[in-house]
């Protein structure tokens, strides 16, 4: 029995490197159009260490996910030379606010470029209300989220129209 514990214990062992040293099959390129999100912001704003561009990257991009669009997400920071995109978001951020009693509020002017025409969404804002001991991170996940929901519903007629429906004959 004595024997058998370190045999054992090297097989464990064994077993357990080779997902470290297996080579990682190499992934097809994402050879989908590009939807360009590009984050306008104040610069004299303080964020923390995640930044509300680093949020809306990632609303953006879980919400382009799971309602399977057929563009890959890539968002930037405005600056200055910014070349122009062939689809692309613009949104021209403002500071979270409280604008009532315990509703944290997003506001953003949103305009989308797509096949040479600008629509200009004008202001999307999304209020979510606060609950007693809500986590700040799980907050602002949702008052970002909320705003890409908002801005979606006016992007995806645009983007991706559904095809007209053929009446059924008698």
């Amino acid at each position: 029995m004595t024997t058998r514990l370190p045999v054992l214990l090297i097989a464990t062992l064994c077993l357990a490197a080779v997902p470290v040293f297996a080579k990682k099959a190499p992934q097809a390129p994402d050879n989908r159009p590009i939807f360009s999100i590009v984050v306008v912001d104040s610069l004299l704003y303080q964020q923390g260490a995640i930044t509300d561009y680093d949020r809306l990257d990632m609303a953006f991009t879980a919400l382009a996910k799971e309602r399977q669009w057929p563009m890959r997400i890539q968002a930037e920071r405005f600056a200055a030379n910014t070349p122009a995109h062939e689809t692309e978001l613009r949104i021209f951020n403002q500071p979270l606010r409280e604008e009532t009693l315990g509703d944290i509020t997003f506001r953003g002017w949103m305009t989308l470029t797509a096949a040479g025409r600008k629509h200009d969404f004008g202001i999307i804002t999304f209020r979510h209300y606060v609950r007693p001991g809500e986590n700040l991170d799980e907050i602002l996940e949702k008052v970002f989220r909320g705003a890409a929901e908002a801005a979606a519903v006016k992007i995806e007629p645009i983007l991706f129209p559904k095809p007209a429906a053929v009446p059924a004959k008698p």
